[in-house]
């Protein structure tokens, strides 16, 4: 029975919630739930009901004139007409790439984290020379421009479905049916990715802590920020590609129609119609966060560095303010 609610519930999805349509589907849903018991009663089995009563009453168009909703049906179909049609296959390819390039992304992060580590070592070591400051400068460069590369990279690459956002879309129930049953396949994995983060998060600074009392040299010391960088950054890479699948199955599910405004608010997703803006908002954070280590790291001054958020959030709410564009879900 869950299976007609739920197909009921996708049939009116698209119609405005007069109190027309409300009693045409609370009347319609009484309907289908009749037919339901009475072929149970028969000896039908639930597979057997559900098909016969979908077959018989899950075409609006036909019951559209008894139930008192033509109306509303024209009106719908003349607005489908506009809006584009995801097919079962875009949106696999679109799951499929998010998942490619969320990797990808979340590479740069780890690379953006873990910059510092060839600086860090050369500075603590027991035989410190500029060689190996150098070397370790030229590690820091290095992964910072593979970082940015991969960002902008995975951003580019991403832009040929930025209409998902930027055009009013939808999916048919049966696509939809498919991204459910793909996002409850996932979520044990999900699950477990986000603990393994958590985890990681919570005994990062472990090692580091072992290493100062245990040793107490400044090798040592070095070591252990290096170790806990390292686990800061893989539970940030397994994090983003884990939270990257989700929002996929979010976007692909909440599709239909919607309208877009300048006007921001507190919620909502921000999107980007100048393709230069985007390049630069999708390593904006890794930039900063660069920027934030490598002058911490240079300077030690680690009791003013931290201005360096603050401003970069004022920096990211002020470009939002001038070129997003705010996506509302029209109720």
């Amino acid at each position: 029975m869950n299976t007609i609610r739920n197909y009921l519930e996708s049939m009116f999805a698209n119609l405005p919630n007069t109190p027309d349509v409300i009693r045409a589907k609370c009347e319609l849903g009484q309907m289908m739930e009749d037919k339901y018991n009475e072929l149970i009663s028969e000896g039908k089995s639930d597979n057997e009901a559900v098909a016969r009563v979908i077959s018989e009453f899950g075409n609006l168009d036909e019951l559209g004139d008894a139930l008192g909703i033509r109306d509303f049906l024209n009106k719908n179909q003349n607005e489908q007409r506009q809006i584009r049609q995801v097919s079962a296959e875009e949106a696999e390819q679109y799951l499929e790439d998010r998942a490619h390039f969320s990797l990808l992304s979340g590479l740069g992060t780890f690379f953006a984290i873990i910059c510092p580590c060839g600086v860090i070592l050369a500075g603590t070591s027991v035989h410190a020379s500029r060689t190996l400051m150098a070397i370790g400068v030229f590690f820091l460069l290095g992964l910072i421009a593979a970082c940015i590369t991969l960002h902008a990279y995975s951003s580019l690459r991403m832009s040929s479905w930025n209409f998902l956002k930027l055009e009013p879309c939808s999916i048919d129930y049966g696509t939809a049916g498919m991204i459910n049953d793909l996002k409850r396949s996932t979520h044990s994995s999900m699950v477990l990715q986000r603990t393994i983060s958590v985890l990681l998060f919570c005994t990062c600074y472990i090692p580091l802590v072992f290493l100062h009392l245990m040793v107490g040299t400044s090798a040592a010391d070095g070591a252990g920020v290096v170790i806990l960088l390292f686990m800061a950054a893989l539970a940030v890479l397994i994090l983003t590609v884990s939270a990257s699948r989700e929002k996929g199955y979010r976007i692909l599910l909440s599709l239909g129609g919607m309208h877009f405004s300048r006007q921001s608010d507190s919620t909502g997703e921000v999107v980007y119609d100048r393709p230069a803006v985007r390049v630069v908002m999708s390593v904006f954070w890794p930039t900063v966060t660069c920027l934030y280590l490598i002058i911490s790291f240079l300077t030690f001054a680690w009791y003013i560095s931290w201005i360096i958020w603050p401003v970069a959030a004022v920096v990211e709410n002020l470009i939002k303010a001038i070129f997003g564009i705010r996506k509302e879900e029209i109720q």
